[in-house]
């Protein structure tokens, strides 16, 4: 045997080492690292085995990273006090003629089947990157002191290697993420720019399931929209999906999951849930689409489709479902919140575009902005010569409907003035006009509606009365000329008000066109009651009803017919309030007093313009009593009570004082009104 001089093994030593830096110099991977590493400090030491441990933190798992004269191993788990131990010898070898204790399980397993003796415990600071092992030496001789000081060099350099290593990676994987996390916001950011741009409901389910499909690679798919009173999932949109009998039921505990955490879900082949079965599919992946907190319905894929076949869905894929899913229910309520508005525009002017009345809405500059047909006709003129100019412009040679706005916008409240010449179409016309603030849904008021009637063409008498008394009262007066003269005489009526409770402060929440509309359904039905039991129709004033009965035209059982018109009104509110609440819309109540009484009966006017009515104080008395019914109240005099108890069962009231009597008044409450 040849003998070493210590100067000789010094320059060994020394030339390893140099060749150590250049390993870690040249070397590209881990890999590369590990065996350049685990051959030099085995020829180094002159050892016949060793091998390099590669400890993965997230994995929780050793892996080989080099050896020699090992068999091939899987990863395996280490020691549970293999970290905490070791970090108390770190880069210090551990000499393993006898195992410690706390080494167990795989690497104990390792080590005594590959006859390891020397082990250095990689570490940097307190974490753990891996274990250096050694076998025997060669002609089993003794590992010096400077054999194993070498060892620990090497280690140390193996180990600051490695982190670097790991640092690296670390880089790479966050640039890796977030280039993909950059190329999944523009993706999205590309797809909000096309389906922002879609109104069409179908169009726009349609793009936002191709979307999804091509950006998660999905086999199947199909968008379900919950069906309306019904618990049924309906398909409105599919893709590469055949007509299919299974019915989807948001009943299902996966819709529920969903609803209650507003998440969205991953099953694989491992999950058996009902929906796989419904729909025969292993790998199903659903998002809400949600808005706010309101879910519209889910987007359902199945299969993702790679270059290695069918695999499931991941985190990554349910996260950007979801992104686009939600960026795809602000489209779809955007869309129908379009849809709506763009129906309740065409219902409002096909209503304004259907009524007599010429209505005129100014913005708050007082510049006109819109106005109907009817307005149009009324005022003789064409779009073109409206829209954009100022009232006081097209109004110039009518100061009194000037002022009458004026007070409108003034006094931000309805005002209104019947009779009025219309010098802007000639002298000889004549308009009711009526101005009320236009309020958007915050309570803001953003300028004013103008309502003008056409009451110039007094010739049509008798269609113009027939929108005041019963075909059969027209009928009878037109026979008689004599009944159309102007003048007036003592008879003996039933006068009849009803109002509605509350309407001034309920219209001031309410647009224009809805309060329009509201009153065109309640007027409707109240003066429908009044013509079928043969009442005059004397006086609409806003929201309250002028009724007569026993003028022009008189008969024995005018007050019962006054109350039964009074009980068929209440009864029809209830029925419309039932409409209305399920319109989500606020009741409508009303009080209706009754008196009979000697009046004063007549055409009142000019021969041109007449107004037929009543006048006395027993039409005072019925409109007070009117004002002190409560909503949903019948109230009469004690001339009607008298006429009409057989009939109608009556509470009797405390009296009441009214305006213009000294003496209180009896009043009775007719009961059982539903």
């Amino acid at each position: 045997m040849v003998e070493v001089s210590a100067s000789d093994q010094l320059d060994y030593y020394l030339a390893s080492l140099d060749e150590l830096g250049e390993v870690l110099i040249d070397a590209e991977k881990p890999e590369s690292v590990g065996k350049g590493i685990l051959r030099l400090t085995l020829g180094t030491v002159m050892a016949s085995k060793g091998a390099i441990f590669l400890y993965h933190r997230t994995k929780e798992k050793l892996s080989v990273l080099a050896s020699q004269g090992l068999q091939e191993r899987k990863p395996f788990s280490p020691p549970k006090k293999l970290i905490d131990q070791s970090g108390k010898h770190r880069h210090d070898h551990i000499k393993l003629d006898k195992i410690p204790p706390w080494i167990t399980g795989e690497l104990k397993k390792c080590i005594t089947e590959s006859a390891m003796k020397i082990l250095v415990p990689l570490f940097h600071k307190d974490h753990m990157l891996g274990v250096l092992c050694v076998g025997k030496k060669f002609m089993d001789e003794v590992f010096t002191a400077t054999d194993l000081k070498i060892l620990e060099i090497i280690a140390n350099h193996l180990t600051k290697a490695l982190y670097n290593y790991e640092l690296i990676q670390d880089v790479e994987e966050k640039q890796t993420q977030l280039n993909l996390k950059l190329l999944e916001l523009e993706t999205l950011f590309d797809i909000s720019v096309a389906i922002s741009s879609v109104l069409d409901m179908d169009k726009l389910g349609e793009e936002i399931l191709w979307r999804s499909v091509g950006i998660l690679n999905a086999s199947r798919g199909m968008m379900l929209i919950p069906k309306e009173n019904s618990p049924i999932l309906e398909p409105v949109n599919k893709f590469n999906w055949e007509e299919t009998s299974a019915l989807i039921s948001k009943r299902l505990s996966i819709f529920k999951k969903i609803e209650e955490e507003k998440i969205g879900i991953i099953l694989t082949p491992n999950d058996k849930n009902t929906l796989q079965k419904k729909l025969g599919e292993d790998n199903i992946i659903i998002a809400p689409l949600q808005a706010k907190d309101n879910i519209l319905g889910y987007m359902l894929l199945c299969n993702k489709e790679t270059r290695h076949g069918v695999e499931a869905f991941n985190q990554t894929d349910l996260d950007l479902l979801s992104a686009l899913c939600n960026q795809g229910a602000v489209a779809l309520d955007n869309a129908r919140l379009f849809k709506d508005i763009t129906q309740a525009k065409q219902f409002n002017e096909s209503i304004l575009g259907s009524i007599a009345t010429g209505v005129i809405t100014l913005d708050p500059l007082g510049e006109i902005d819109s106005i109907n047909q009817a307005g149009l006709g009324i005022l003789k003129m064409n779009m073109a010569e409206i829209i954009g100019n100022h009232y006081m412009y097209l109004f110039e040679k009518d100061e009194e409907i000037i002022e009458l706005i004026q007070r409108a916008e003034i006094k931000n409240a309805t005002h209104s003035e019947i009779n009025m010449s219309f010098l802007t179409v000639s002298e000889e016309a004549v308009v009711n006009v009526s101005a009320a603030p236009r309020i958007d849904p915050d309570g803001n008021v953003q300028g004013l509606v103008i309502a003008i009637e056409d009451i110039t063409d007094v010739s049509k008498v008798k269609n113009t009365f027939k929108r005041y008394v019963s075909k059969q009262v027209v009928d009878e007066l037109l026979d008689d000329d004599a009944k159309l003269n102007l003048g007036g005489e003592e008879r003996e009526v039933t006068i009849l008000f009803s109002d509605i409770r509350g309407f001034t402060s309920m219209s001031e929440n309410m647009k224009p066109e809805k309060v329009v509309s509201t009153l065109n359904e309640y007027f409707s039905d109240m003066i429908d009651i009044v013509f079928k039991h043969n009442g005059t129709l004397d006086k609409i004033i806003g929201d309250e009803l002028m009724i007569v009965y026993g003028a022009p035209i008189s008969a024995d059982d005018d007050t019962n017919r006054a109350v039964e018109t009074a009980v068929e009104m209440q009864e029809q509110i209830t029925r419309l309030n039932k409409n209305r609440k399920k319109r989500k819309e606020a009741p409508i109540m009303v009080g209706i007093g009754i008196n009979r009484g000697i009046v004063v009966s007549g055409n009142i006017g000019s021969r041109d313009m007449m107004d037929y009515t009543v006048i006395g104080d027993a039409v005072n008395l019925g409109a007070r009593l009117c004002s002190a019914a409560s909503p949903g109240e019948i109230l009469v005099s004690p001339t009607v009570w008298k006429e009409t108890k057989k009939q109608f069962s009556y509470k009797e009231l405390e009296p009441i004082k009214v305006k213009g009597k000294k003496i209180k008044v009896g009043v009775y409450r007719i009961e059982n009104v539903s």
